[in-house]
């Protein structure tokens, strides 16, 4: 009986762990809307957290959001949940696109580059025609902060190094250990898998920059041999 209630209570604590991740800790810097960890990359540009229900949604929509970008893989129907919403609400089908981009477990950098691309293609489009558009993964921090950087470097509107898109764009708004309450083993996934990925796209949006992006660039895409010590996020100054 005693190892039942401990067998019981260990489900619950994993539970309530697994419960806590999918809750970002980071406060909102963009407060018209009520989605946590919600900032703008641009003023066109905003990103956060996957919307929760349906008054989240409303509230983008009023304010007049005209295009979202998905970037997450649709793990429990949540995905097509949110574009029938959309579409009920009137946003049209061409202005929603879902990338089923991942966080973990990356063996092929071939599709994750070709993915960024896409979002980075959408992401230039809204800002060139001064159309505001929502982003969001799950949490809003990991892959969320990975394509919102990359997409700081490629408009380079404020002429930032990576380094600085690193720590204010990525670390500050949670990504891997910037949120302290984040699982370390789900911080270091993200560092094993993202950070390479968000470093190699970054060299290769740089010596492209000005230019139109293809996927055809991913054939010369470089995953770096990552110095940790260097690009690991410290405790977000935000909180």
């Amino acid at each position: 009986m005693f190892m039942k209630y401990i067998f019981l209570i260990a489900i619950l604590i994993k539970s309530s762990l697994g419960l806590a991740a999918l809750v970002s800790s980071i406060p909102s810097t963009y407060n018209e809307i009520g989605i946590p960890n919600s900032h703008l990359v641009t003023n066109n540009i905003i990103r956060g957290m996957a919307p929760r229900n349906h008054q989240d949604l409303e509230d983008l929509v009023e304010l007049n959001v005209q295009k979202y970008l998905l970037f997450k893989i649709d793990t429990n129907g949540e995905i097509a949940k949110e574009i029938t919403a959309l579409i009920e609400l009137g946003i049209s089908p061409k202005n929603i696109l879902h990338l089923p981009f991942p966080w973990k477990d990356i063996t092929d950098f071939k599709p994750v580059c070709e993915m960024t691309i896409e979002a980075l293609n959408m992401l230039s489009l809204a800002e060139r025609n001064n159309h505001k558009l929502f982003l969001h993964c799950t949490v809003g921090e990991d892959r969320t902060g990975y394509i919102a950087g990359l997409f700081k470097l490629y408009n380079n509107a404020n002429n930032e190094s990576i380094d600085e898109i690193f720590a204010s764009e990525l670390c500050d708004k949670g990504f891997e250990a910037g949120n302290p309450k984040k699982i370390f083993h789900v911080a270091q996934k993200v560092r094993d898998n993202l950070t390479p990925a968000f470093l190699g796209m970054s060299e290769l949006i740089i010596a492209n920059r000005g230019k139109k992006l293809t996927k055809n660039l991913c054939k010369k895409l470089v995953i770096p041999k990552v110095d940790f010590k260097k690009y690991s996020c410290k405790q977000s100054k935000l909180i």
